[in-house]
């Protein structure tokens, strides 16, 4: 195997066989449901009898191993496609890269780069020593690609091996006469994994994993919204009541006096009441707006309350946008907002305008992914550990959304639209998820891209966007120091640039005058992209709508 090799794997073809094996297993499924309830309804005594149910579950019997073979290869196929999809996202990095650094991979893996190409380079303004450090970068990810590719050829060769040999596990087991309840997909199966998994279940087994398993369902990656939807919404209730115990049981544990570590914790599990009830209040929107909201996940297992909302159906919606927050956000938000309510208002106007840039009839969800803990303020903002974070989240997230879709109702358009210190985790994320999962990425108020090069992102060549207010009311913009937070999307290379105008300059009145002496509010219009009507909005917005505005 070499890198010429490697350059010819499409994930495709072995996507589009894993469905038809899902769709005919369900077939086989009904059938032998029904053979097994005839079965069960034969009382006659007698040979003839006899006869006819032995004839009924010799024919049980092959249907339920071709069902268990066509699980087996379902899933064998999702594998193999999710982990194509990796190594064509490393692949397509060091070929992007190479290229804007005018370097050469040779067939066998190796990087290189000619003096006239030097000296081209010394030209642009690259340093001398940029170059041999590229060169080993770009190197490196081609290593990696090559021992990934190496390793899927092992893995899927030992699955083929064990299904050839009968000894493959599916999960699943199925038998149409001996009822088991299914059992949950191994610790650590990948989102493709899962979906193929939760394909092969009947809507029964479904509904039973939804019922008894509501807080594993609620937040696995690969499993559809609608299930997903109800699963958390089973749990919300109990997961308020839990909160709240534990809030009253603390605040129990205080004396008169508490200290300022005692003050904080229980600011902090009151944050977490708080949370759930923004949760339910933003659901309960859909009452009133007549938009379906579905709770997409919801984890209290962390220090705060963690949530993703979309508004309409990412099952069959069209286009998909997925707005990642910054700074200060978070569920319960604060005194001067940024809770997932508040987000849901920003969500509201950008699906709008969304839907009025899409084609007509075609369906636009937007999601607010609270699934990560942004930093509470500029201390915690001032690096990336959050980012990096929160961005293994949302890859995981944006990587169940492909799942679900490519093994249901079929592609989407999936847009990520990423707001201040939210759009760094998201270049970061978009390093991390599988190749073709994001089509558009668009940041805007970006402390820092997330990278040093486009070509660092697993997403399709000229889809980069970036919007840009006023700097003299948006000094968020390239503020991250570039060794960390990336370079500033703005002044990038292989970026395309939306409208900034997200209304007139706001001035602040300088303290302390008699006479009114004012200036330009630093961060005055940073949150302003969400502003209904602006020309930034439309522009951000008509990406997630698949008709963008340059």
């Amino acid at each position: 195997m070499n890198w010429a090799d490697i350059q010819q794997w499409e994930s495709a073809p072995l996507q589009r066989y894993a469905v038809s094996c899902e769709h005919k297993q369900r077939q086989m499924q009904s059938a032998a449901d029904f053979l097994a309830t005839n079965v069960g309804g034969l009382i006659s005594s007698g040979q003839t009898a006899q006869a006819a149910q032995e004839a009924l579950n010799k024919q049980l019997s092959a249907i339920e191993l071709k069902v268990n073979n066509l699980i087996s290869i379902a899933e064998i196929c999702s594998a193999g496609a999710q982990g194509i999809n990796e190594v064509r996202a490393n692949v397509e990095d060091a070929l992007q890269l190479a290229n804007t650094w005018h370097m050469t991979i040779d067939s066998v893996g190796n990087v290189s780069i000619d003096r006239g190409q030097v000296k081209q380079l010394m030209k642009e303004g690259h340093g001398f020593d940029e170059i041999p450090q590229m060169v080993e970068r770009i190197q490196r990810r081609v290593n990696k690609a090559l021992k990934q590719a190496q390793d899927l050829v092992d893995s899927l060769s030992q699955k083929i091996s064990s299904l050839s040999a009968g000894t493959f596990d599916n999960g699943v087991n199925y038998s149409a006469r001996l009822k088991a309840p299914p059992t949950l997909p191994p610790a650590g199966a990948s989102a493709q994994e899962v979906a193929s998994w939760w394909s092969s279940l009947s809507d029964d087994d479904k509904q039973w994993m939804i019922n008894h398993h509501p807080d594993v369902i609620g937040n696995l990656e690969g499993v559809d919204y609608t299930s997903r939807n109800q699963a958390n919404r089973i749990m919300l209730p109990i997961r308020r009541k839990e909160v709240t115990r534990e809030a009253a049981r603390y605040e129990q544990t205080l004396g008169p006096n508490p200290t300022e570590e005692q003050r904080a914790e229980m600011d902090r599990l009151r944050n977490r009441v708080h949370a759930i009830r923004q949760i339910e209040n933003t659901l309960a929107k859909e009452d009133s707006d007549g938009v379906p909201r579905y709770l997409m996940s919801l984890d209290t297992s962390g220090a705060n309350v963690l949530a993703a909302i979309s508004q309409n159906n990412p099952d069959d919606a069209d286009h998909i946008g997925v707005i990642v927050p910054g700074m200060t956000t978070s569920v319960a938000g604060n005194s001067e907002g940024g809770s997932i309510l508040d987000y849901d208002g920003h969500a509201t106007v950008m699906r709008e305008a969304a839907k009025d840039a899409a084609n007509p009839g075609e369906k636009v969800a937007m999601v607010e992914f609270f699934g990560y803990d942004a930093p509470p303020s500029v201390v915690e903002a001032s690096n990336t550990v959050m980012a990096t974070f929160g961005a293994h989240k949302l890859a995981s997230f944006l990587n169940g959304i492909d799942a679900v879709r490519e093994h249901g109702a079929g592609d989407a358009h999936i847009t990520v639209a990423s707001h201040s210190y939210g759009s760094t985790t998201a270049g970061i994320a978009a390093t991390l998820v599988g190749d073709g999962v994001i089509d558009d990425l668009v940041q805007f108020g970006s402390p820092g891209s997330g990278v040093q090069n486009v070509g660092e992102f697993h997403v399709p060549e000229g889809h980069m966007y970036v919007s840009a207010a006023p700097y003299v009311n948006d000094m968020v913009q390239g503020v991250g120091p570039d060794v960390m937070f990336g370079k500033n999307p703005t002044e990038m290379d292989g970026y395309k640039h939306l409208s900034g105008d997200v209304g007139p300059i706001v001035w602040k009145k300088v303290p302390g005058y008699d006479w009114d002496v004012r200036y330009p509010d630093p961060f005055g219009l940073h949150s302003a992209y969400f502003k209904k009507g602006t020309e930034a909005n439309k522009h951000i917005a008509s990406v997630i709508g698949g008709n963008p505005k340059v």
